[in-house]
């Protein structure tokens, strides 16, 4: 058989997503699968292409314009030409993978992977997706979670689908197993793309009302929302608190996370979140907010605090701080859980590719 990953991805980096569908096409090749490729030309940058072209020369893969009034038309034509008998859809719109469904021969099956969680609370415009999807959405495109704990508000949005759910994996090969990071200053590392959503309001309040009780410094990474998050922090506290620095994404993880003493995930909503589990396996201890995402891949260890609150966030903090120079990860209990074959072996399974 052949199959269509379809991927509106153009990240600057592989990350784990690309060594997943790696690993994925080697355990399909041994049942005489084949894997094609249709990733987002929308990055333009060499650090996007220093991993593509890498991949190229190894799969069948192209680059299309997911925002091209011909997409639904060129993908179409490419699962007609390449005899295509199953499309594995991740990022792109449900209904933008529904009208190419609808375009296709019936006998091409068609997965939906989702990645995140569609939304924190049950409001109208949560509502309102619900409706629009029933009425416009075709309902044979079966859903595939991250996580199981994303998977409520997938059923709620798409109440026709059929569902499975099949957690993220890790490339380890990427990282380097470490049971603890001590370190004489306490430095912390956040993800912080989305100021809000990640959390990086309630971490900067806290982190800067300890500052001046012992020494803690907290590092935030962000991306292409620099600019914007940067402007709201200033806006806030007139310039970037002293116990605070902005840097830049890096390929260089085990570097990022190793430098830290601790990681915290600060995060309102989440799918499932690969850092957390990158970091916690590099050594760093781990601080999270204490929703169902966070908490579903149950790493021993763990040092939650209650979702939004800063003063539980003070608390976890200082006992981080007490206890840094103590405690140990349990690096096999992840790589037993989070492995590229584990994650192939079920999604084989969900595929009926068997």
């Amino acid at each position: 058989m052949n199959i269509l990953e379809l991927a509106e991805f153009y990240s600057n980096y592989s990350g784990n997503f690309i060594p997943t569908l790696d690993n994925f096409e080697l355990m399909v090749a041994k049942k005489n699968h084949n894997v094609f490729y249709i990733f987002s030309n929308k990055n333009k940058s060499d650090l996007f292409y220093n991993w593509f072209n890498d991949f190229k020369e190894k799969h069948r893969v192209e680059l299309l314009d997911f925002n091209s009034r011909s997409f639904v038309t060129d993908v179409v034509k490419y699962i007609k030409d390449n005899n295509i008998k199953l499309v594995h859809g991740h990022f792109l719109s449900s209904l933008l993978l529904s009208k190419i469904k609808k375009k296709c021969s019936k006998d091409v099956r068609f997965y939906q992977h989702i990645h995140n969680s569609f939304f924190i609370k049950k409001d109208f415009y949560a509502f309102a997706k619900r409706i629009r999807n029933l009425l416009f959405l075709d309902k044979n495109i079966d859903k595939i979670c991250c996580s199981e704990s994303i998977l409520p508000s997938a059923q709620y949005t798409f109440p026709k689908s059929h569902f499975y759910t099949c957690k993220n994996a890790i490339d380890f090969s990427r990282l380097s197993k470490k049971e603890n990071n001590y370190h004489d200053t306490f430095s912390i590392l956040l993800l912080g793309h989305n100021y809000y959503i990640k959390g990086v309001d309630i971490a900067i309040e806290a982190i800067k009302s300890l500052y001046s009780n012992f020494d803690i410094h907290l590092d935030i990474v962000m991306g292409d929302r620099l600019e914007k998050n940067t402007s709201l922090i200033k806006s806030k506290y007139g310039e970037i608190p002293k116990c605070v620095s902005i840097i830049k994404p890096t390929q260089n993880v085990i570097g990022l996370y190793q430098s830290h003493t601790a990681f915290l995930n600060a995060s309102i909503e989440e799918g499932m979140s690969y850092a957390n589990i990158e970091a916690y396996y590099c050594g760093s201890l781990f601080i999270s907010s204490d929703i169902p995402q966070n908490k579903e891949p149950n790493l021993p260890g763990v040092i939650y605090f209650k979702s939004g609150d800063v003063e539980s966030l003070k608390c976890a903090l200082i006992k981080a701080y007490k206890t840094r120079n103590e405690y140990k990860n349990d690096c096999e209990y992840v790589e037993k859980e989070f492995s590229l074959n584990r994650w192939s072996k079920e999604m084989i399974d969900i595929l009926k590719l068997n």
